[in-house]
């Protein structure tokens, strides 16, 4: 076995990844991967930290012999492909059980980011890029168990477009959504929709707004309900359409302009619901 062999099956052993194994050596990512794919030899004082950090000889590291590492090796390790600058998969055995690990770093960087960083596994792996898939992802497309980004995707998601069971954006979609454009279950946002809604403007079957509120039960200063309504200005239509005139008339006189962009859509809601 070669030294960047060695290098390589310690360092996916221990779970690190290129990035985080040459922060702890004072080295970049290139600089790893090419002491892994034997492009280059670690300087003797490398060797030394590296034999520390891992718990071995540097006549290990230096000599090319199987049986060192297997006294060493916590797990046996199966590599399905060769160490690359930019990915590796590797299939664990630790306890009798298997485990699954596979992390892509794309090369090309956009600024400190890379452009894909896919790291997924049996456990809370991280991805930070451009696009990131992980179980906790963070980028401008971020998909993941805990995702947040420009457009985030997940179980529990933050960002400008979110979509989650739990979403929190300024445009969200959930079981759960909190933004200023809000759909969901149960919706908190200036604009909220949903089987419980509650915001500035909202709608669904329990609607609560500052604002205007239409549902079958509506509460808010403009509350249009089917079966009940509760505000300053009310109508409750019994199952018929609403009088869309009259809710037009009310949310001009009684809604301040400064929501004319939410007037707008609300005049819109009345008229489909």
């Amino acid at each position: 076995m070669t030294l960047g062999e060695k290098i390589y099956r310690l360092r996916a052993g221990e779970g690190l990844s290129q990035e985080t194994f040459g922060e702890r050596l004072g080295v970049s990512r290139q600089s790893v991967s090419k002491w892994e794919t034997d492009q280059s030899v670690p300087e003797l004082d490398k060797i030394v930290a590296i034999s520390e950090i891992f718990g071995v000889s540097t006549d290990y590291l230096l000599k090319e012999t199987e049986e060192a590492y297997r006294e060493k090796e916590p797990y046996r390790t199966k590599t399905e492909n060769p160490p690359r600058e930019d990915a590796y998969f590797r299939v664990e055995y630790h306890g009798g059980r298997r485990r699954i690990h596979y992390e892509y770093k794309s090369k090309r960087m956009i600024g400190n980011l890379p452009l894909v960083h896919v790291n997924l596994g049996a456990g809370l792996y991280k991805a930070k890029g451009v696009i990131a898939v992980g179980a906790v992802a963070q980028g401008v497309l971020a998909i993941g168990l805990a995702a947040m980004g420009g457009l985030s995707i997940g179980i529990v998601s933050l960002g400008l477009l979110s979509i989650a069971a739990f979403a929190f954006g300024l445009i969200a979609f959930g079981s759960l959504a909190v933004g200023v454009i809000s759909m969901g279950a149960i919706s908190f946002g200036i604009f909220s929709l949903g089987a419980v809604a509650v915001g500035q403007f909202a709608f669904g079957a329990s609607a609560h707004g500052a604002q205007v509120a239409v549902g079958d039960v509506a509460s808010g200063n403009i509350a249009l309900g089917y079966s009940r309504a509760v505000g300053a200005y009310t109508e409750v239509s019994n199952r018929n359409p609403f009088d869309y005139e009259n809710a037009c008339r009310l949310i001009d006189e009684h809604v301040s302009s400064n929501w004319l962009f939410f007037r707008t859509w609300a005049k819109w809601m009345v008229k489909i619901f």
